[in-house]
Order: C-alpha cells, then sequence, then structure tokens
C-alpha cells in the first residue's frame, strides 16, 4: 500500500521543483491509481502553463527591450534635431541683431535680409523633414493601392532635369513600363526624389545620374547611382541614421537637412522594400528592391 504512495509523492516533490518530466505510472484501478492519474494531469497542465508564461515573459521581455530602444533612438533624434536647429537660430539672430543696430556691413539690409530669407527656409526644411518623419514613425502607410512606379520615376526625373542642367550632369535612364507596386504614392515620390537628389547634390558637375527601374526575378527594383565621387567604407552603414553626415562630399555645404536617407528608409520599410547604397567602380549606387506583387 505505501510504495505507490511513496511513489506519487517522489513525483510530487519533483513537480514542487518544477521538474514535469516524470509521470505517474500506476495503473491501479482503486483511489491511489485515480490520484496517480490526476497528478499525471496536473503535471502536464503545470508544464504547459509554465511553457506558455516563460514564451510570453521572453516575448515581454522582447517588448520591452524594443521600447527602450525605440525611446533611446527618439532621445537621440531631438537632441541632433535641437542641435540642427540651433545653428540657424543662431545665425538669423546674429543677422537681424546686426541690421537693426546697423553694425558694419549688416547696413546693407537687402543683402542681409536675403540670407535670412534663406536661413528661415533651411529651417522650415528641417522642420518639415521632422514632421513626415514623426508621421511616418507613429503609424503604418495611410494607403495600399497600386502605384505605376515607372510612371513615378518618369515625374521624378522630369522635376529634377532642371537641377541636372545647372550642375551640368548627364541623365542616362532606362525605365521599364508599367511596373506597379502596392502602397502610398505621395510617400514613394518622397523617396525617389531624395535618392535622386542625393544622387545629383552630391555629384561634381559633368556626373552622369543613372536611373534604372525593372523587373528583376519577379521583383520590381530600382537604381540610382551617381558618378565622380564615392563614400568611404566607414560611412556606408551610417548613412541612413538621421542627421548623419559624411565628411567632405556629404556635408551642410550642400544644403541637406541630414534626414533625406532616414527619410527613405523608413518609407521603404513601411512599403515592405529594402534599401542598400554601394559604391561602384565609378561612383555610388542606391538599389531600392520592392517586394513581389
Amino acid at each position: 500500500i505505501t510504495r505507490p504512495i511513496l511513489r506519487i509523492s517522489s513525483i510530487a516533490g519533483q513537480m514542487a521543483q518544477l521538474d514535469f518530466s516524470r509521470q505517474c505510472a500506476e495503473r491501479r484501478r482503486d483511489e491511489i491509481g485515480a490520484l496517480g492519474q490526476s497528478l499525471n494531469q496536473l503535471s502536464k497542465s503545470l508544464s504547459t502553463s509554465l511553457s506558455q508564461l516563460e514564451t510570453a515573459n521572453e516575448a515581454l521581455r522582447a517588448e520591452m527591450e524594443k521600447e527602450r530602444e525605440l525611446d533611446r533612438q527618439r532621445m537621440a533624434f531631438f537632441s541632433a534635431a535641437s542641435h540642427e536647429l540651433k545653428t540657424p537660430v543662431t545665425i538669423l539672430k546674429g543677422q537681424l541683431s546686426g541690421m537693426l543696430e546697423g553694425v558694419g556691413v549688416y547696413q546693407n539690409r537687402d543683402q542681409y535680409l536675403l540670407r535670412s530669407l534663406q536661413t528661415v527656409g533651411r529651417m522650415e526644411h528641417l522642420i518639415q523633414e521632422m514632421l513626415s518623419i514623426s508621421r511616418m514613425e507613429t503609424g503604418a502607410v495611410s494607403k495600399q493601392e497600386a502605384v505605376n512606379l515607372s510612371d513615378l520615376v518618369e515625374r521624378q526625373l522630369d522635376y529634377s532635369r532642371d537641377l541636372m542642367e545647372q550642375r551640368a550632369q548627364r541623365l542616362l535612364s532606362r525605365i521599364t513600363a508599367g511596373i506597379i507596386v502596392n502602397g502610398d504614392a505621395s510617400l514613394l515620390e518622397k523617396a525617389v526624389g531624395n535618392l535622386l537628389s542625393n544622387a545629383i547634390l552630391y555629384s561634381p558637375s559633368g556626373a552622369e545620374i543613372r536611373v534604372r527601374c525593372a523587373v528583376r526575378e519577379g521583383c520590381p527594383v530600382l537604381h540610382v547611382e551617381n558618378t565622380g565621387v564615392q563614400i568611404s567604407e566607414e560611412a556606408l552603414p551610417r548613412l541612413f541614421e538621421a542627421f548623419y553626415r559624411e565628411e567632405g562630399s556629404r556635408n551642410r555645404s550642400t544644403g541637406g537637412s541630414g534626414l533625406g536617407l532616414y527619410l527613405v528608409r523608413l518609407i521603404l520599410h513601411q512599403h515592405g522594400a529594402e534599401c542598400t547604397i554601394e559604391n561602384t567602380a565609378d561612383g555610388v549606387r542606391a538599389s531600392v528592391r520592392f517586394p513581389e506583387n
């Protein structure tokens, strides 16, 4: 009578230590057998519940870590944004104070009013980029519709032709007609426009701007390549960071906000697309691969 009770007691002791590996093998039809079967069911239920709890805890830890990382990124973003806005605000304050007091060169108000207006324009552009990023980070793509990527790229090329002509740059484009992707046309126009403007602004006079849009292995792809300049290997992985500028070719002298590629990454990520930037034999190429329709 006592031996099965001792075995059941031993199994219960292991269960108390959260070890559910043993099962009661009693096949008796009396109360002791019923107790053994109940203990097996309890062990199975507790093991399942504990496994589910561990899975839920792991997911919660991952979510908390993700939130902490997002908070860290937000703080870093706003710290960098404050720094970026501080410089033009200081310049603008100095120009306006100089004009009001009629000090030195600032007596020429027409010249410095124009410069002040240009400074305000740069601030406005930066704020608009920041607002776009804020909207992107707080929600998914608002529209999901069929977008003709070929026509969209052609329109952005038309918008960019004047700037390329001013910089004596030559456009080489190969656009396959009728390529369709799903998403928000206005956001995709922003992403493609940023890639094109980067290629133009960070290329020297006389460079070639090469744009290809086609379908590869069932996926729509877009390549934007600019010649005459390359990016250091150390800088390549950081190009999509907010406010990152490589010393030399990518700096404040271009007039960029430092948010263009960061916004491109956000937009394409929400469309399920991937963007990479790499050096080529004679320049830099940005490649976008959309998901298969």
